[in-house]
This record gives C-alpha cells, structure tokens and sequence, in this order.
C-alpha cells in the first residue's frame, strides 16, 4: 500500500511516521520527500542552505521535486504489495504571507496512492516546533491555524478527487493508531476482509478536566478496553488547543500580557493578544475537526460518566446519529433523557458491558 501522509511544518509529522515505521517491525518503509530534495540538490552540485529552499526559482524548485519523484516512482511498484510507503510530504506551504504549491498533479496521478493521511497537533506544539528551527518569527498562532487547514482541505480534496480512503490522524495518538489503520483497517478492506471497528470517543471534555482527575482517568481506560478489544479508537483531546482561551483569558484578568506553557522539555510564551487574535479559529476548527474525525469514523462511543449537561457531546450524538453512524453510549444512570435514548443506538451500563455486545453482534 502506498500512503501520501501530509502534515504542515512543526507538526511532527516525520518523527511521527518514524515512529510508525520503527514499530512495524520492517513493514512499513518512509520516505520524507523534503529530505530526498535537499539529497538531490546535493547530487546535482547544488548546496541549498536549510531555510533557503522555499526562496528557489518557482521552476527551480518545480523541476527538483520532479526530479524526486521521478525517484520514487521507481520504486513505487514494491509496495503494492507486502511493504507499505509513506510519502511524507506537504500539499502547500505558507511563506512570505503567500502559498507555495508542494506538490504535483501529474506525479500525484503517477504515483496514484491507496490511502491519504494529514498529521495534526495542537496550534501551540507547532508553534513552538517552528520557532525553535528556520520558521522563528515568520507565523503567527493564527496563520499556524490556517495554514493548518489549508493543508488538511487541499489532503482530503486530493482523496475525494482521486477516490482513496482518507484520515486526520492527530500527533498525540499513539504510533500504533495509524499502524493498525495501515493494517487492521485498510489492509484487510484491501484483501477483502472485514475491516477493524473505527470508532469516535465522545465524552464531556470541559466537565471532565474541570472535576476530580478521575473522570479523566476513567476515560483514558475506556479508551484502552476498546482498543484491547480491537477498537481503533480516536479520541478529540489528541488535539486541545481550548485551553489557550482560557490560559489567555485568566492572563488578561491578572494584568499580564502573555500566557506560558512547557512543551518537549522547554518553556515558550504567548502575547494574549495573539492568542484573542486567534481564539475564533480555535473555537470553530475543533468544531469543524470533531466532525470530521466522526466522519472517518464507523461508530460514536459516548462516554457519559455524569449527568451534567454537555452541548458538546450531545450535538456529536445528534451529527453521528444523522450521519448514518451507530452511537453507543456508556451512562450508568437509570434516568435517561427521552431524547438522549432518541439519539442513540444503544446504552450500556459500562465499557465491558459494550465490549461484549460489539463482540456478539459481530462487529469486533
């Protein structure tokens, strides 16, 4: 299978394919097309500064990527079968306040990949990944954001175009998510096998971060049981950029005009200002992002340990139950909302008492 995997500057994408790769156990084979330009360039007797690529001749820069891939295209047919390619990539690139087209359409269509996946992570991680390296000083929290979307929308636009499964993989899931889509679930689909059960974990964020530690630790189990069981589980807190609002919120009514945050073993700061600046963004994007990770999704999973009221979680039940998705729900209540029980397949008393039920109707 080959899988073009996209994902913006400071995302972690490659480290995270690298990851994927090295789990495999020698299955899965990544090739970083922006390594293999600058390696090119090197054979051809041209030294590119690192940061200086995106400032190439727009032909320059078009005949090396084409260069590349003529490359990889000559290996393409090895992994039809047996080992799986990830072209890790990008679609686009924000540079200098405009976008820098990354790929090809003739190559794209050479190439004709099975799959196609976008590498996400919260705006802040890339923010600080990227000031950290060439990209110091040139985007704002707010153009990370877009710029996040652009390359997520042109990814699924190429997929629905080209007629290939496509997913929002977010950084913070473990390897092992995408290695069992690459295996469990497009794999089997591929040899005519029924497909692992995807599904989307729904629950009370704001209540759940907000209240005792417990509550989060009992949805960290869930999620494990689910995926012990053979569940590909993709769970919304992978991406939690929401707190920014918050963080930037409590920083303004204490005077302060920039907020903190630890990340990878460092401390960086944000002016509130830029986070108020991008707080819209915020808001609508993990709307937008929840919807389309059920999208990709066979089933909701409600985890409902409460009975505080939550708009959010309600609203993914309503989108997943009219979006032809089955929607369990775990809710140890006896008194249940008649439009919760409307909006639900099925309610269980508890993550085992689901487990069970998946496994005797066949669907794990």
């Amino acid at each position: 299978m080959i899988i073009f995997a996209t994902g913006i500057s400071g995302s972690g994408r490659l480290e995270y394919l690298r990851e994927v790769e090295g789990l495999s156990g020698g299955s899965v084979k990544v090739i970083d097309v922006g390594e293999l330009m600058f390696e090119k360039s090197r054979h051809l007797g041209i030294e590119i500064p690192e940061g200086k690529i995106l400032d190439l001749d727009v032909f320059a820069l078009n005949y090396l990527r084409a260069v590349t891939f003529e490359e990889i295209l000559k290996i393409r047919d090895r992994y039809r079968d047996g080992t799986d390619l990830i072209i890790s990539t990008h679609t686009c690139f924000r540079w200098k306040k405009h976008l820098i087209p990354a790929f090809n359409f003739y190559y794209l269509n050479q190439l004709d990949p099975d799959m196609y996946i976008n590498i996400v992570d919260s705006a802040h991680h890339i923010k600080a990944r990227l000031e950290a390296g060439k990209w110091a000083g040139r985007l704002s929290l707010k153009e990370i954001l877009i710029w996040r979307d652009e390359e997520a929308f042109t990814t699924s636009m190429l997929a629905e175009y080209q007629r290939k499964p496509f997913y929002i993989i977010p950084r913070n899931e473990p390897p092992e998510l995408l290695l069992r889509i690459i295996r469990d679930v497009e794999g089997r689909a591929r040899r005519g096998e029924r497909p692992a059960l995807k599904a989307y974990l729904s629950y009370p964020m704001t209540y759940l971060i907000s209240a005792e530690p417990k509550w989060l630790e009992e949805k960290d189990r869930v999620k494990e049981a689910l995926s012990r069981a053979g569940v590909v589980v993709f769970d919304p807190m992978s991406v939690e950029e929401m707190d920014l609002v918050g963080m930037a919120e409590n920083a303004k009514d204490k005077g302060s005009d920039s907020i903190e945050f630890d990340f990878e073993g460092r401390s960086f700061s944000l002016s509130v200002g830029e986070v108020e600046e991008a707080i819209e963004d915020i808001k609508d994007q993990t709307v937008a992002r929840d919807y389309k990770l059920i999208d990709q999704c066979d089933v909701i999973i409600v985890f409902y340990p409460v009975t505080t009221f939550s708009p959010g979680v309600l609203n993914e039940i309503h989108y997943g139950f009219t979006h032809n998705k089955e929607v369990y729900a775990i809710f140890p209540y006896k008194q249940k909302s008649p439009f919760f029980l409307y909006y639900t397949t099925r309610i269980f008393t508890g993550v085992e008492e689901l487990i069970d039920y998946l496994r005797e109707s066949g669907r794990i």
